[in-house]
């Protein structure tokens, strides 16, 4: 099946490991020129040449999402190699378990620069280059729990539901810009971050090792009793960011094995 990505230019952010990396080689396998970003040298070359086995052209630059002249490098050295943008997917984001409302300000306000600020930014960034280009396409990564909340979590939880208001938001503002808008909820994938979180917080209370974790947290909250892949959810975004998906904007996909069926 053709997926119309052939030549495409896409941003990809926090691009190094786990879902960000996945999504890129999802979307180079299709023949789309994309740009990784990530803090750290070592691990964003390594990515590079992993996605350029898969085709496609890779710009990797070093870029930290908290910061908004970082951002908008990405997106302007991205359209300066490139010649244009056609697809932005703000993956970039954190999250600790163990919040607390006690939690002084700068503890929120710096999950809310990672996973609300990173994505506000990079759109401002990209929109005027998808304007000129007649077109774009916006992928938020948000999370189930962006709607469904996880104790612990207020902070992250709260920031993912304003990717969830911004994604539909902007599918409205950008519509006469012939600019998709959509978002992709992840739950329990197995990537680093989830690695640390069953490490710091899971080990010995739900599992004495982190394999051990991801079989019980699965078997109790997931239809699918597994941990999800990023593949998994790197073929959701492949399919958004394609023309298969012409008629899909101001759309949620939950990507969860099942999940929220507790929820919702």
């Amino acid at each position: 099946m053709d997926m119309g990505l052939k030549g495409k230019t896409a941003v990809i952010t926090a691009s190094s490991l786990g879902l960000g990396k996945a999504m890129a080689q999802g979307l180079a396998q299709e023949g789309a020129n994309v740009t990784i970003c990530a803090r750290r040298n070592s691990p964003l070359e390594t990515a590079k040449n992993e996605i350029e086995k898969v085709g496609g052209q890779v710009l990797s630059i070093k870029a930290d999402m908290n910061s908004k002249d970082d951002i908008e490098k990405v997106i302007s050295e991205t359209v300066s190699r490139f010649g244009k943008l056609d697809i932005l997917i703000n993956n970039a984001g954190d999250a600790e378990v163990g919040r607390k409302i006690e939690d002084e300000d700068d503890v929120w306000q710096a999950t809310y620069n990672i996973n609300v600020w990173s994505c506000v930014r990079a759109i401002r960034a990209a929109v005027p280059h998808m304007r000129k280009n007649g077109g774009g396409n916006i992928i938020n990564v948000a999370s189930v729990s962006g709607h469904s909340g996880l104790a612990g979590m207020a902070d992250y939880n709260s920031a993912k539901a304003a990717v969830l208001s911004l994604t539909k938001t902007f599918a409205a503002d950008l519509a006469p810009d012939n600019i998709r808008v959509n978002a992709v909820n992840p739950a329990l994938i197995h990537t680093p971050l989830w690695e640390r979180l069953a490490k710091e917080n899971f080990v010995g209370s739900v599992g004495d090792s982190v394999d051990e974790v991801f079989e019980n947290l699965s078997k109790q909250m997931l239809l699918i009793p597994r941990y999800g892949k990023p593949e998994e959810v790197a073929n959701v975004t492949t399919f958004l960011a394609s023309e298969r998906a012409s008629f899909v904007t101001g759309a949620c996909w939950n990507v969860d094995g099942g999940f929220t069926k507790f929820i919702i």
